[in-house]
């Protein structure tokens, strides 16, 4: 399927959805552990840091860039001309987050 996206907006979900994907294998993994009896402590604060990444961490670090993200989508219709401000702006905003998003998502 073919975006009707800016590659910016692309980049951040991708970054998002990469996020999430990451921290429901790992529960998934954790869940089977316990299942053949084989859960520790260990695994726990792995899980814990892992949601804490995807529900805390993650929302607050890309916050500036989910708000352009939604301003571009809104603007893009009413006002292009300012939606291409803001999309220079997404994409700066992308570029000084991005290093700190993948080393969460390398945790």
């Amino acid at each position: 399927m073919v975006s009707k996206h800016p590659a910016e907006i692309d980049r951040l979900d991708a970054l998002l959805g990469a996020s999430k994907i990451a921290h429901e294998a790992i529960f998934e993994m954790r869940r089977e552990l316990i299942a053949d009896g084989q859960g520790d402590t260990a695994q726990d604060l792995l899980l814990e840091e892992s949601a804490r990444i995807v529900t805390k961490a993650l929302p607050r670090l890309t916050e500036t860039a989910r708000d352009l993200a939604g301003s571009w989508i809104e603007q893009n219709l009413f006002d292009p001309s300012a939606a291409e401000i803001t999309l220079d702006e997404l994409m700066t905003e992308l570029e000084r987050i991005e290093p700190e998003v993948k080393a969460l998502l390398h945790r």
